[in-house]
C-alpha cells in the first residue's frame, strides 16, 4: 500500500509544526473554527505588516518632528509661561487647567511648579489616550503618548542643568525679579512680551509636531477625531472651548490667589475707590495701622507725610489720597488689614486684568503662528503631466485620495524635439499638508511627471473632502497585504495549526505533532 503524501506545516517562529496529507489539511479546514482563527490570524498579520510598513518609512522622520515639538513646548513652558508665576501666564484648553492644578501642587509639595504641570497634563491625558487608540489609530495615539512622556523628561534635564535653567536663566529677562519692583507697568508690558515669544514657540511647536502625525495632547484629540468623523474643520470651535476654559480657569485660580500676587494696579484701584473721607479710613483697621506710621515724619517720606497730614486735617482731596492708596498698594505690608469686601473687589477686576489678555495674547499668537507653519486648509490644484496615469490613479486611491480626478489626453510639444510625445495631464484638488505627504512617491511613479500647483482661494461644495479616506487606505493596505504570498502562506499555516490544537483538544484526533 503506498504511503501518503505529507505536508510539513511550520508555524511563523518556524518552531511548531505538524505532519498533515493534504486529505487531513481539508478535515481541519473544514472544522467550524477554521474559518474563526483564519480571521484573527489574517487581522493579526496585517497590523503587523502595517506596523513594519510604517516603521521602515514613515516612523522615524515623525519621531523627530514629536521630539522637536516636545523640546519646543517644554521651553515655551519653562522659560515663558510658568517663570510667570502664580498669577501670570495660562495655555489655553486642559493645558489652562493642568498649570492651574500644578499651581496648588506646587504649594504643598516640592517641585516645580513647570515639572508639575507636565506630570498632570500627562495623567489627564490617560483617558485620552485610551479614547485615541480605540477611536483614531494607533500611529497619531502612540507619537501623541511619546510627545506627552518626552516632555516630562525634556523639563527635568532643563530644571537640573545648571547655570541655565529657567529659575537662573531668563530667556528675556527675570520676571520674577521685575514683578517685585515698585511700579508695576513694567511688569505687565512685560508678561504681553513674555505672551507674545511664548506664543510663537509654542505655536511652532504645535506645527512641527502636528507635522509629525501627532498632537499636543488636550482637546486636540477630540478636535482630531470630529473633524476626521464630520470632514470639516472645527478649529474655530476648538478655539472657543479653549478660551473658555481659559476664563474659568483664571476664574477659580483668581479665587485662591493671594493679595500679594495680584498686580499693583489693580491694588491701586480698588484702594482708591474704597474710601471716600477721613473718618471711613481712620475706622478701619487699614487706617489704624497706617496711622502710627505715616503720623512719624522720620518713617517716611515728607510727600507722604504732608499728604497723611492733609486728610488728617480733613481735607480730603484726591491727590493727596491717591499718593497714600499708591504707597498701600505698592506694599504687602498691609494686605492683612484689607477687609473681605476690598479683597474680592481686588480679584474681580483681577479676572479681566492682564493675566487673562496676556494669555488671550498667547493664544492668538500660537493660532497665528500655527496658521503660518501648518495651513492645514490651503487647498491646492495640481495638474500633473505623465505617461503612467493608471499607476498615479491607483496610489492615489491607495493613500485615501476621494475628490475627483480630471483626465485629459494631451500632446506635449518641445522645441528640437523629433516628434510630439502624447501625454495624460491630470487635474485633483488637495490640502497642501496631504500633498506635502505624498510629494516623494507620487513623483517616483513617473521621473518624467510634472506637477504645476496652483493655489485654491476657496472651494465651495458639501462632496469636496479635506481629508484622505482611512478606508480607502484600509483596503489599499490589505490588497497589498493579501498579494504578498509568502504572508498569506504564514497565515495560513498558523491558523492549521491553531485549528488542529483545538480539535485534538476537543478530541479530535488527526495526526501528531512532529
Amino acid at each position: 500500500m503506498a504511503r501518503k503524501k505529507r505536508i510539513k506545516i511550520y508555524s511563523s517562529n518556524g518552531k511548531k509544526a505538524l505532519l498533515l496529507s493534504p486529505e487531513e489539511i481539508t478535515i481541519v479546514k473544514n472544522d467550524p473554527s477554521y474559518e474563526k482563527n483564519y480571521e484573527i490570524e489574517f487581522n493579526k498579520g496585517k497590523q503587523a505588516f502595517e506596523v513594519r510598513n510604517y516603521y521602515a518609512i514613515g516612523f522615524w522622520k515623525d519621531l523627530l518632528f514629536v521630539l522637536i515639538g516636545a523640546f519646543l513646548s517644554t521651553i515655551a513652558i519653562d522659560y515663558f509661561i510658568s517663570i510667570t508665576g502664580n498669577a501670570g501666564l495660562f495655555p489655553g484648553g486642559l493645558g489652562a487647567i493642568a498649570r492651574f492644578l500644578s499651581i496648588i501642587g506646587a504649594n504643598n509639595i516640592t517641585i516645580s511648579a513647570s515639572t508639575l504641570y507636565f506630570i498632570v497634563y500627562f495623567i489627564m491625558n490617560i483617558p485620552l489616550v485610551i479614547f485615541g487608540f480605540i477611536k483614531i489609530g494607533w500611529k497619531f495615539s502612540t507619537l501623541t503618548l511619546i510627545y506627552s512622556i518626552i516632555s516630562i523628561f525634556f523639563d527635568l534635564i532643563l530644571q537640573n542643568i545648571p547655570y541655565i535653567n529657567p529659575n537662573e536663566f531668563s530667556l528675556l529677562i527675570d520676571y520674577n525679579l521685575i514683578s517685585s519692583l515698585p511700579g508695576a507697568w513694567g511688569a505687565i508690558i512685560w508678561i504681553f512680551a513674555f505672551a507674545i515669544f511664548g506664543g510663537m514657540i509654542n505655536g511652532f511647536s504645535y506645527s512641527i509636531t502636528y507635522k509629525g502625525n501627532a498632537s499636543t495632547g488636550g482637546s486636540d484629540w477630540v478636535t482630531y477625531y470630529y473633524s476626521k468623523k464630520l470632514n470639516k474643520d472645527i478649529g474655530s470651535l476648538n478655539i472657543k472651548i479653549n478660551i473658555f476654559i481659559l476664563f474659568i480657569v483664571i476664574c477659580l485660580n483668581t479665587i485662591i490667589l493671594k493679595t500679594q500676587h495680584i498686580d499693583q494696579t489693580i491694588k491701586l484701584s480698588a484702594i482708591y475707590n474704597e474710601y471716600n473721607s477721613w473718618n471711613e479710613l481712620i475706622n478701619s483697621d487699614l487706617g489704624k495701622a497706617l496711622d502710627p506710621i505715616l503720623s512719624a515724619e522720620d518713617k517716611v517720606s515728607i510727600d507722604l507725610f504732608n499728604s497723611w497730614k492733609n486728610l488728617q486735617t480733613g481735607n480730603w482731596n484726591n491727590e493727596d489720597w491717591f499718593n497714600i492708596s499708591k504707597y498701600i498698594s505698592s506694599s504687602s505690608e498691609y494686605d492683612s488689614y484689607y477687609t473681605s469686601t476690598l479683597v474680592w473687589k481686588m480679584k474681580f477686576k483681577w479676572i479681566i486684568g492682564p493675566s487673562l489678555f496676556a494669555s488671550l495674547t498667547l493664544i492668538i499668537t500660537q493660532g497665528l503662528t500655527v496658521n503660518r507653519l501648518y495651513p492645514k486648509n490651503k487647498i491646492l490644484n495640481l495638474f500633473i503631466s505623465t505617461n503612467k496615469i493608471n499607476e498615479v490613479q491607483q496610489y492615489l486611491f491607495s493613500v485615501g485620495y476621494t475628490n475627483n480626478i480630471f483626465i485629459w489626453r494631451t500632446v506635449a510639444s518641445k522645441k528640437n524635439a523629433w516628434n510630439d510625445q502624447e501625454q495624460d495631464l491630470i487635474m485633483i484638488s488637495m490640502p497642501l499638508l496631504y500633498f506635502n505627504k505624498i510629494e516623494d512617491y507620487l513623483i517616483k511613479i513617473d521621473e518624467d511627471m510634472i506637477i504645476n500647483i496652483i493655489g485654491s482661494k476657496a472651494v465651495k461644495g458639501k462632496n469636496f473632502s479635506y481629508t484622505f479616506d482611512n478606508e480607502l487606505r484600509e483596503k489599499a493596505l490589505t490588497e497589498e497585504f493579501m498579494n504578498n504570498g509568502k504572508l498569506m502562506k504564514k497565515i495560513e499555516s498558523n491558523t492549521i495549526i491553531k485549528t488542529h490544537k483545538k480539535m485534538k483538544k476537543n478530541g479530535v484526533s488527526i495526526q501528531n505533532e512532529v
